[in-house]
């Protein structure tokens, strides 16, 4: 089974490098299903999702300034 992880919009460098690492990709906006993990970029994600950052069981990654091959191992490390 595949993760399932939530993306940014404007990192779609970052969803097509998980996509081809087998993960399943959507988008953080207007996604409602529980997800494993929340890739973002910037500001604080509690600024933008109200109550995302205090999920349970929810691996979140800022992007800021890293790879997509960073993002991957993050993710990997976090979700194993």
């Amino acid at each position: 089974m595949s993760r399932l992880v939530s993306v940014e919009p404007g990192l779609e460098d970052v969803k097509d490098h998980l996509h081809a690492r087998g993960y399943e990709v959507v988008d953080m906006l207007g996604y409602v299903r529980p997800i494993e993990a929340v890739v973002y970029s910037g500001e604080p994600l509690e600024n933008s999702l109200p109550g995302a950052a205090n999920a349970k069981n929810t691996v979140l990654v800022n992007a800021a300034g890293l790879t997509p091959e960073q993002v991957a191992a993050h993710l990997e490390n976090k979700l194993g």
